[in-house]
């Protein structure tokens, strides 16, 4: 039986009962028609086309830094009517118009789940500690085009012979002034700019412009409602009392349920589930209440505890399918309802809003500059007033209610659209261009240990972790000799991935009030740890303690910018594998081992891979290679290290770090100088007494050490790589620390190590490293990989 139905002032034919899947057919229709008719198989068709198409195009865009916002309006406006939706089958079998209701239907449930997160990932509590800059560009970058934009089209309103028309340039320039947090935070994210100076900038900014711009559409909402002043009033007063009861009492019900759940744990299911039921009955009743249902959710998203463990928890349930597969399909329908071939016909006041859309950009834009301009070099100002002006998923759900509701017809809404694409497609492109994190951190001073000198302060960034980082990080500083004249200034951070939090949060702990335990928690036992460890090492060793919350992708930003501040000659990094004490792996971390290697390729001084496998000793000896007794330290020394020297400069920088460690008498040295066999060969043919230039450097370094009765130097000529593994196999279990130069640098493989890098399991440890890190290597020690500072021009 068919009825009809008017939706959106459209007829619409709908059969009752409604068609779900194939089981409500006989067989007298086809395969064909049976799925396209069918309302269940046609919606994951179309589900599954947008899915297909947006991240195909997205795999290509990303190349060129354009977001995948672009790829998944593009996958619209392909589906749309400007393009496959003008052919007959794609307009009445694959979308046709009874389909479109459910597919709005998933569409804004992924657009909904998408403001929930984003406001779970807000800390409102930053706006309050927000200092001057913030407010000032949050704030004045909204109010002044605003101003400006409403005193230059007064002419325009004065002349506007209908309301509509008023409330269209009003709600159009005030949408153009305001910036949206989800928006600014999904630009940042796709251009790796989070942690960067402007990046924390932008979405502190953003935050305070978003609240101002929830506010005004809440109270704007409640007295634009066609509905008497009392309805107006009662509306008003029943979303407040709603407000109030989620701050005063969802609220500290979800500080408590935090307060009750293990460090480091996850919140229980049940809390998750009753949470999201309440934010959808605030979804739900600001729908009854004549407001925008969207911002029930986004202000019951704002009053849960951000980061762990309850934002974290949120996030983990609902990214995954929610946000990651129904968000783009609202993108994509969003962009379906606009016809972009509508723009370049006959068009009633085309001029006017295109300079209108022109002239608002151009009024934040200059308004973001000059603000920033007084705390910020130029370029930094331009990128930062790029990034403020960026448009996105919110300004195409305010345009896309407009259409909807029939105050704004399809030429302006695909106009409008049309300049979110462009808008969505330069600016990142842009920003890509003029701004390169990484170029702050080129190496074009000397920040390494091998250009220090002799006695002066070592200056330390270890990173952080876990907690037997901890153990480790201390058991290699107490190998460094460490006196007044000679001190090591260590500095500490503790790195935390991000989860439930889109703000990037970096703690300075020297500066935290006793009473402000919240911050401090996050890191209490490193902090204690290490203030410890400064205690019994008074005079030779300062440490100060820092936490840096980001994103795996982003921790390196952090490490770079504190190790630039603080001027260290070196930034320590754990290994990602993990030993136990019987000497087998415990765990491995890979997003560990792919921030060493983005620390490794970008670091602005020297880098050090630790890792340690524990205080056992061999169960067997190894008798690969017959060794003299001279190779084995003395028993007297309390730490015995082996520097294994090649040449080249990781190598150098390798036995400066381990000439330091001798300064300690009782640390017992042993420099192992592996030879090529072919370059003594072709010194002696070349004249007889000729010296190998890695060699100058080494006899620099031990005429420096002399008279130290702790240092021995080993010569061991080697043919090839076998040689050299069998070599480093055969002393592995007799030191307690071993520090080797990665070599990364080297462009010809040297006759010491030929064939290795074939059966290299780590290149980020480099050939030595990782013969030393080795499944079958028996070794009790810790081993300390040095790559050199990069120099840039």
């Amino acid at each position: 039986m068919e009825f009809e139905s008017t939706w959106k002032n459209e007829t619409v034919c709908y059969t009752l009962p409604p068609l779900i899947n194939a089981e409500n057919f006989g067989d007298e229709i086809s395969i064909v028609e049976d799925v396209f008719s069918a309302s269940l198989s046609l919606l994951n068709i179309q589900i599954f086309l947008i899915y297909v198409i947006s991240n195909s195009l997205n795999y290509i865009l990303k190349r060129f830094s354009i977001p995948s916002f672009v790829s998944q309006l593009l996958t619209g406006i392909i589906l749309g009517p400007t393009f496959l939706r003008k052919n007959d089958f794609f307009k009445n079998q694959l979308f046709p118009r009874r389909s479109h209701e459910a597919l709005d239907v998933v569409g804004m449930t992924g657009y909904i789940t998408f403001m929930f997160l984003s406001a779970v990932k807000m800390d409102v509590a930053m706006v309050i500690r927000s200092g001057k800059k913030v407010m000032t560009i949050g704030l004045a970058s909204t109010i002044i085009p605003f101003a400006v934009g409403l005193l230059f089209q007064r002419q325009q309103i004065a002349e506007a012979d209908d309301k509509l028309t008023v409330n269209s340039i009003v709600g159009i320039t005030s949408i153009q002034s305001l910036t949206f947090f989800p928006v600014v935070s999904q630009v940042l994210e796709e251009l790796k700019l989070t942690n960067s100076e402007i990046g924390r900038l932008a979405l502190s900014s953003s935050l305070v412009s978003g609240l101002l711009g929830a506010l005004i559409d809440l109270v704007g909402k409640a007295f634009s409602m066609h509905l008497e002043v009392a309805k107006r009033l009662r509306n008003l007063l029943v979303a407040s009392l709603s407000i109030a009861v989620a701050v005063f009492v969802f609220r500290p019900a979800m500080v408590w349920v935090v307060k009750r759940t293990p460090q480091g744990g996850s919140v229980k299911a049940a809390y998750v589930f009753v949470t999201l039921a309440v934010a959808t009955s605030y979804v739900v009743l600001f729908d009854e209440l004549r407001l925008a249902f969207i911002l029930g959710a986004f202000i019951f998203g704002l009053i849960i505890p951000p980061g762990p463990p309850f934002g974290s928890s949120l996030v983990e349930t609902l990214e995954t399918v929610p946000q990651a597969l129904f968000f783009p399909v609202f993108v994509a329908t969003t962009a379906m309802k606009a016809d972009l071939t509508t723009v370049f016909g006959p068009f009633d006041n085309r001029g006017f809003f295109t300079a209108l859309i022109y002239w608002s950009a151009i009024e934040k834009f200059i308004a973001c500059l000059l603000l920033a301009l007084p705390w910020m070099p130029l370029l930094d100002s331009v990128v930062l007033s790029l990034v403020l002006n960026s448009k996105g998923a919110v300004e195409a759900s305010i345009h896309a209610y407009q259409r909807d509701t029939q105050m704004m017809g399809l030429q302006l809404y695909s106009l409008f659209l049309l300049s979110i694409l462009v808008n969505a497609t330069v600016i990142p492109v842009l920003v890509s261009i003029l701004y390169e994190p990484s170029r702050r951190y080129a190496g074009y001073h000397s920040r390494n240990i091998f250009a220090l000198r002799p006695v002066s302060e070592l200056r330390v960034l270890a990173c952080v972790h876990k907690p037997h980082h901890v153990a480790s990080t201390m058991k290699l500083l107490d190998t460094l000799c460490r006196t007044e004249e000679s001190a090591v200034a260590l500095y500490v951070i503790h790195l935390l991935e991000q989860i439930g939090h889109a703000t990037p949060i970096f703690i300075t702990h020297q500066k935290q009030k006793k009473s402000e335990s919240s911050d401090s928690s996050y890191s209490h036992d490193v902090v204690v740890a290490f203030d410890q460890y400064e205690r019994n090492n008074m005079g030779c060793t300062s440490a100060q303690i820092f936490t840096s919350i980001s994103h795996a992708k982003f921790m390196q930003e952090d490490v770079f910018t504190l190790a630039l501040d603080k001027l260290t000659s070196i930034i320590l990094v754990p290994f990602h594998r993990k030993w136990g004490i019987d000497g087998r792996i415990e765990s491995e971390d890979n997003v560990l081992r792919a921030l060493n290697y983005r620390i490794l390729d970008t670091a602005p001084c020297s880098v050090g891979i630790l890792y340690d496998r524990g205080s056992r000793k061999a169960t067997a000896a190894i008798e690969v290679v017959p060794l003299d007794s001279e190779t084995a330290p003395s028993e007297s020394a309390s730490c015995s290290i082996c520097a294994i020297y090649l040449g080249g400069r990781d190598d150098r920088e390798a036995i400066s770090l381990a000439k330091r460690m001798a300064n300690d008498p009782s640390v017992h040295l042993t420099i192992l100088y592996l030879v090529s066999q072919q370059k003594l060969a072709a010194a002696a043919a070349a004249g007889g007494e000729a010296v190998l230039d890695d060699e100058v450097v080494l006899n620099g370094v031990l005429r420096e050490m002399s008279n130290f009765l702790n240092v021995q130097c080993l010569e061991r000529v080697v043919r090839d790589g076998t040689e050299t593994a069998s070599l480093i196999a055969a002393v592995a279990d007799q030191y307690d620390v071993f520090v080797v130069g990665r070599r990364w640098h080297m462009e010809v493989e040297s006759p010491q190590t030929a064939g290795l890098a074939d059966w290299s399991e780590f290149p980020e440890l480099g050939v030595i490293g990782d013969l030393l890190a080795s499944k079958d290597v028996r070794t009790r020690g810790s081993v300390l990989v040095v790559q050199q500072q990069r120099q840039r021009k």
